[in-house]
């Protein structure tokens, strides 16, 4: 079933636990938006409305969070007790967790959200032990969407603006966002309000100019550092970027979809292919700029490819955080 269904089914009689994991930051937002709707509202909402942050210092003492959690609703049915990023969970609130969902409060609805549960310690998955206990009488929704969904998705979002997305646009709105489903989800609405909304066509032109313009904007810079195997630079520009609050997926997106117009420039560049007719999407400019460097030195497809190939997961599964995986990532490529 449709996660995010399954979630609105369950309103109907909301459980006392709820679990929302999975790598798909904009469908667990958006499954938690539903449940703070459905059993939080009114003018005394904000009383019964409470947030934790996992691997946060006195947010995740587990005697704090047992105290809320028991605290009857103020004038209301339902108290909502949230616990974000889960996966940064220590021990100790991980035991108070499975002390509570066996034996959960009847007016509070809790929420465990975030990428995974983490793993296990000491030979103890306590995260497991969580999972399984709220199978029994909470709601467990696991958050992934493969690429074929998330091309639904895309398509889905689309219609709801008005407007439809030829398949080349989407394979290219795809390539520019990764596996970030919720930079293609913005890409699309960007491109939705610059055809208008009168039901038109995005098309492979239109995200060309609203989208891949930005993302050069924002990383070719990056990619030229790494093609010249400029570490300092690459890091000075990428900092720059992050300091000016670039998010790490959307900069990752761009830097990605250049490197693979970088490799089809070299690939026709070594089989003597005219560059009009090579399929490149890269303003002329840049295609000057990158043919000079890969002139002095070619770039390695294989090593490019594994890198690209990796990362992604690297980011979304790491616990030192996206910006520093990312930051490796990029050292690591001007190295190759």
């Amino acid at each position: 079933m449709d996660p995010i269904r399954l979630v609105t089914d369950s309103l109907r009689q909301p459980a006392a636990v709820y679990i929302l994991v999975g790598g798909e930051g904009i469908l667990r937002r958006q499954a938690l938006a539903l449940i703070r709707e459905g059993c939080v509202s009114g003018p005394v909402a904000a009383f019964n409305d409470a947030t934790f942050t996992a691997g946060t210092g006195g947010d995740t003492d587990p005697m704090g969070f047992a105290d809320i959690v028991r605290t009857a609703p103020m004038m209301a049915v339902r108290r909502l007790v949230v616990i974000r990023q889960i996966e940064e969970a220590n021990v100790a609130l991980l035991e108070a967790l499975l002390t509570y969902v066996q034996a959960p409060i009847d007016s509070t609805v809790l929420v465990l959200t975030g990428e995974k549960f983490p793993g296990a310690v000491g030979g103890t998955d306590r995260g497991l032990r969580i999972v399984n206990a709220v199978k029994k009488s909470g709601v467990v929704v696991k958050l992934e969407v493969e690429a074929s969904d998330r091309a639904a998705l895309a398509r889905e979002a689309a219609r709801k603006l008005g407007a439809q997305i030829e398949p080349s646009a989407l394979i290219l709105l795809q390539e520019l966002s990764g596996d970030d489903l919720s930079a293609l989800l913005a890409n699309v609405e960007k491109c939705a309000g610059f055809i208008g909304s009168d039901r038109g066509t995005i098309t492979e032109a239109v995200v060309e100019e609203v989208c891949v313009s930005t993302a050069e904007a924002d990383s070719w810079g990056i990619t030229n550092a790494i093609i010249a195997r400029d570490r300092n630079r690459a890091l000075e520009t990428l900092h720059r970027l992050l300091e000016d609050g670039e998010a790490p997926h959307k900069l990752l997106g761009g830097i990605v979809w250049q490197l693979r117009q970088v490799l089809t420039l070299q690939d026709g560049m070594r089989r003597g292919i005219p560059e009009a007719q090579m399929g490149l999407r890269m303003h002329p400019r840049a295609a000057a700029s990158i043919r000079a460097l890969i002139q002095k030195r070619a770039v390695s497809p294989s090593a490019v490819l594994d890198e690209i190939a990796t990362v992604n997961r690297a980011m979304n599964s790491s616990r030192a955080g996206d910006r520093r995986v990312f930051e490796a990532w990029v050292v690591r490529l001007t190295e190759l």
